[in-house]
């Protein structure tokens, strides 16, 4: 059983105002527990809500998955408590940085002073980093994670957990269209339970942002109907649609797919 958790849905920044509390304002992050194993992608805002999980599980290692490392997707790092417990392992993993250092080099650059008082590597937990090119499949106890190349400015990385025959795909940030290997991303998200997906914008304002590196919501249904899956997350929310303009898309996807739904900030999807 995989119990996917909606920390985070929003791209680009937070947004923390009354226009954003049903659809929720932190950046990117998903949890999945897998028999007990949390795996973590992306450490947005969201990933402070990721705390009271691990706590709760009992857990003293989790996984976490970056899809790349722009502001959005890692702003909530070093506020994951267990980066501070000496008795909890996290791993860390990147596929987009071998041209600039890898993943540790990156982040021992980043967080010190003046941006943060405390090094990255003076953290007191247990900290491993391995960074990978996008391709490589992760073998994790009973669980396999699959990556897949993106197009995105600086790169970026598609993730598919699978464990027991199910599975969960998790891919953001895209731009479709030119340079996106599009029958590619069809036959890695093939037959998934559920497919997280970039969905920035519309198709009707596509245009206005090429070159962004984002897609839209109704090429996250195009695809998840191309690519027979069960379930498709609209995701990667545009920091500017407040919760009335996220009630409306929500309202179009509903009318064009049962098998849609739009990810709120505190969404738990369970698959079993």
């Amino acid at each position: 059983m995989l119990n996917v958790h909606f920390l985070g849905v929003r791209g680009s920044t937070p947004c923390a105002d009354e226009r954003f509390v049903t659809y929720g304002g932190h950046t990117s992050c998903v949890l999945v527990e897998v028999d007990g194993t949390i795996f973590i992608f992306d450490a947005g805002s969201g990933i402070i809500n990721a705390s009271p999980i691990v706590a709760k599980q009992g857990a003293c290692e989790a996984h976490l998955f970056f899809s790349h490392v722009h502001l959005d997707h890692i702003m909530g790092f070093p506020f994951f408590y267990p980066l501070w417990n000496k008795h909890f392992t996290t791993h860390i993993y990147a596929g987009s940085l071998g041209a600039y250092g890898g993943i540790y080099n990156f982040f021992a650059n980043t967080l010190k002073e003046p941006l943060f008082p405390v090094s990255f590597t003076e953290f007191p937990g247990d900290i491993h980093c391995q960074d990978f090119e996008p391709g490589y499949t992760h073998k994790i106890g009973n669980v396999t994670v699959d990556t897949f190349m993106l197009n995105h400015p600086n790169s970026a990385v598609a993730y598919r957990l699978t464990c027991n025959g199910k599975s969960v795909c998790y891919v953001t940030d895209h731009e479709h269209g030119d340079n996106s290997n599009r029958e590619g991303l069809i036959e890695f998200i093939r037959g998934t339970d559920l497919f997280i997906y970039d969905s920035t914008y519309e198709d009707g304002n596509y245009q206005n942002f090429k070159g962004w590196g984002h897609s839209t919501w109704q090429e996250a249904l195009r695809l998840g109907d191309e690519a027979d899956v069960a379930r498709t997350a609209i995701f990667h929310h545009d920091p500017q649609n407040t919760d009335v303009k996220m009630a409306a898309i929500e309202e179009d996807v509903k009318k064009i797919s049962s098998a849609a739904f739009v990810a709120r900030q505190g969404m738990m999807v369970t698959i079993d």
